[in-house]
């Protein structure tokens, strides 16, 4: 008796499992099935809810009968496998490419402008990196490791032509002293981290044992970008804003900034129909309806307060180009005034004017790779608590707070 029992509930489960799987077909497939093969399926469909289940015998045979029927009613496919994987890989670029264009867009940051609130590739000093062998570091800290200490006295006596590691990743020799080193980074970049901090002298002779250099570089700040915020709210003064840079020209040459980078990523500093001048490395503005001249830092937004801190990197804004001492710059309708954090490195709307609103592509989000400590919401990490001093005395300026993080 209990043998019988459990092979009706074995049977009843069978039968149940065959008439949801058949249901799943019609619906999943009905697009792409023949006339013949969805009436074949119908008709099994019309068959198994008429079977009896109380018959056990006659209800199993009549299972394995229609199951034969099944197979024969849907279409032999060739490399069913491979198709069913491409589908399941189709439809998930299809969600992907879809969430890019319409809500979050990887963006890498390509320069220095934004520093310290953003990085791109840049120099860092040994120190803040956790000491982890490749590729662990890479992963975690998007970090190569930057390291020359000369091996006998000389000057620079020569550059090879770049060399590309691991299939991605630009790499640059040079010869000191009649020895060859190689660096991670372009030719510019290399200049930039090793020679910078170097006095000022037109051909510097190295000693032996001389640390040219003693710490990583790391590939830049990625980051997603909200595209879809703007939609329905308009930008507001102190956001991070990536715009695409179509139409804008470089004041002194009258070059497309579009053959230096298609997008750009600044601060917006100047709302459409304000007013604005630099006194004493901070902004003016007068705002629209206003008839006189406020400092930016009247408007209390925490980020742009930040700029003027002169705390890790943060330098106020220079008095330059369209804003040069003694100018104002009317912002015109509908259009946004940029700048960049990193004043005395940036190219930014000093030099080329004014980013139309339908330029704007949509503010910076949330930096997800490195794991340095601007991970997490953009713009919410706190200055680096050291003073902000900017080396002039050296072969080209720079700024050793931003080696520290």
């Amino acid at each position: 008796m209990a043998v019988n029992i459990l092979k009706r509930r074995r049977v009843l489960k069978e039968l149940k499992t065959f008439k949801k799987h058949v249901k799943h077909i019609l619906v999943r497939d009905d697009d792409i099935l023949s006339e013949s093969s969805k009436n074949e399926l119908k008709k099994i469909q019309k068959e198994l809810h008429s079977l009896k289940p109380e018959d056990v015998k006659k209800t199993k045979n009549a299972l394995e009968k229609l199951n034969m029927n099944f197979i024969r009613a849907l279409p032999h496919k060739k490399w069913k496998i491979i198709r069913e994987y491409a589908e399941i890989i189709v439809v998930a670029l299809t969600v992907a490419f879809g969430i890019r264009a319409l809500y979050l867009q990887p963006f890498k940051i390509p320069t220095s402008s934004m520093q310290p609130t953003l990085f791109g590739i840049h120099y860092v000093d040994k120190k803040v990196v956790p000491s982890i062998p490749q590729p662990f570091n890479y992963a975690l800290y998007s970090t190569l490791r930057a390291e020359l200490i000369t091996q006998r006295e000389g000057g620079i006596e020569g550059f090879y032509p770049p060399l590309t590691k691991w299939l991605m990743f630009p790499w640059s020799a040079l010869e000191i002293g009649g020895i060859k080193y190689e660096l991670p980074g372009t030719m510019q970049k290399v200049m930039e981290y090793c020679f910078s901090p170097l006095p000022r002298t037109s051909r510097p002779i190295l000693p032996t044992d001389y640390p040219l250099c003693n710490g990583w570089l790391s590939q830049g700040d990625h980051l997603f970008v909200d595209r879809f915020s703007y939609h329905f709210a308009e930008p507001k003064r102190g956001d991070i804003v990536i715009f695409t840079t179509e139409g804008l020209k470089d004041d002194a040459s009258g070059s497309p900034l579009i053959k230096v980078g298609f997008y750009y990523v600044k601060r917006l500093i100047g709302m459409s129909e304000d007013t604005l001048k630099i006194i004493d490395n901070i902004i003016y503005v007068k705002t629209k309806n206003s008839r006189k001249f406020v400092p930016i830092t009247t408007f209390n937004i925490t980020a742009i307060n930040r700029i003027y801190s002169d705390k890790g990197g943060y330098q106020g804004h220079f008095d330059v180009g369209r804003l040069a001492a003694g100018k104002e710059v009317k912002v015109p309708e509908n259009s946004y005034f940029m700048l960049g954090d990193n004043s005395s490195f940036s190219a930014d709307s000093r030099y080329w004017g004014f980013v139309p609103k339908r330029n704007i592509v949509g503010k910076a989000l949330f930096v997800f790779w490195p794991f340095s400590r601007r991970w997490g919401i953009a713009d919410s990490t706190p200055a680096l608590q050291v003073p902000t001093v900017i080396k002039k005395d050296t072969m080209s300026a720079y700024i050793p707070a931003m080696r520290l993080q």
